[in-house]
C-alpha cells in the first residue's frame, strides 16, 4: 500500500474527473488508514465550487477543504463580476467546514485580467479570510514584488500560505520575512529546480509545507504526468535531504505545521 502524508494542496475533484474513482478510492482506502496521522487540503478556485466539493469529500476525516477565487477570465471580466463571485464565496467562506480561503492571488503569467483586476479579486478575499480569521492560501505566477506587497499586511494577522512556491532564494526569505508560510510542490523534484531546492534549504522547519498541487505536478520520475496525492512521499524525500532531517522528523513537522494553521 502507498504511504499517506499530509498534502496541503491538492485538487480532489481533477483528480476524479481525470483519473477516476479507482484512483480516489485508492486515496480514501489510504489516508483513511492513517487515521488522524496525514491529511489532504483540498482546494478551491472558483467561487460556486464548495458545495459540491464538500459532497464529494467532506464526509472524509482526513479532506479538508478550503473555498476561494483562482483568477480566472470569468471571475476578472469586471468589478461586477468580482464582487459578485466574492459575495458567493462568503456564503461558503462561512461553513464551518471551510478552514481557509483560497487559492486566490496573482497570475502574471496567464494574465487572464488586469493587473488591477486581479489585485482588487485578491484583496477581496485577503479581506475576506481576515475578517473570518481563516488561513489565506496564495497563488503567485510571475508577481513576486506584487504578491508581497498584498501578503504582507496580512501575514502579521492570520497564517498565509505562498502555495507550490517557484520563485527563488530571495523571494523565499521575503515572505519569510512577513510571517508566511511556504510550500513546495512536486516541482522541488524537478532537474532545472536549483533555485527551488535553494530556498526549500532557507525555511525554517516550522514555516514548510509539502503538497502535491494534484493533478499536476508529478514528482520526478513522473513529471508529467497526472498525479495524487499518493505521489507525495517523492517530494517529501527530497526535501528532507535539504532539510538534513529524516523523512519520519519532516511528515510529523509539516503534518503539525498544517494543524497549527488550520487550527486542528
Amino acid at each position: 500500500m502507498e504511504t499517506a502524508l499530509t498534502d496541503s494542496h491538492a485538487h480532489l475533484s481533477y483528480v476524479l474527473e481525470q483519473q477516476g474513482q479507482v484512483a480516489m478510492d485508492a486515496i480514501i482506502k489510504t489516508y483513511s488508514a492513517q487515521g488522524s496521522e496525514a491529511f489532504i487540503m483540498d482546494i478551491g478556485v472558483d467561487y460556486d465550487d464548495f458545495p459540491n466539493r464538500k459532497a464529494l469529500f467532506g464526509a472524509f476525516p482526513f479532506v479538508k477543504l478550503s473555498a476561494g477565487i483562482w483568477p480566472d477570465q470569468d471571475s476578472l471580466q469586471s468589478q461586477k463580476h468580482i464582487e459578485e463571485r466574492v459575495n458567493e464565496l462568503k456564503n461558503w467562506a462561512k461553513d464551518a467546514s471551510c478552514l481557509a480561503i483560497g487559492e486566490c492571488g496573482l497570475d502574471y503569467h496567464w494574465m487572464n485580467g488586469s493587473q488591477k483586476a486581479q489585485e482588487l479579486l485578491f484583496r477581496a478575499q485577503a479581506d475576506l479570510a481576515l475578517k473570518l480569521g481563516k488561513a489565506l492560501i496564495v497563488h503567485s505566477r510571475d508577481a513576486h514584488p506584487e504578491t508581497l506587497a498584498v501578503v504582507k499586511s496580512y501575514a502579521v494577522s492570520i497564517p498565509v500560505i505562498i502555495h507550490c512556491f517557484s520563485y527563488n532564494e530571495e523571494a523565499c526569505l521575503d515572505y519569510l520575512s512577513c510571517g508566511c508560510y511556504i510550500s513546495f510542490a512536486g516541482n522541488l523534484t524537478y532537474k532545472n529546480a536549483a533555485p527551488l531546492r535553494a530556498a526549500c534549504s532557507k525555511v525554517p522547519l516550522n514555516r514548510l509545507l509539502l503538497e502535491t498541487d494534484s493533478p499536476y505536478m508529478n514528482p520526478e520520475p513522473l513529471r508529467g504526468k497526472p498525479s495524487s496525492p499518493l505521489d507525495i512521499k517523492r517530494n517529501y524525500e527530497i526535501a528532507a535531504g535539504l532539510k538534513a532531517c529524516n523523512i519520519e522528523k519532516l511528515v510529523y513537522i509539516v503534518k503539525n505545521n498544517f494543524k497549527d494553521i488550520l487550527n486542528l
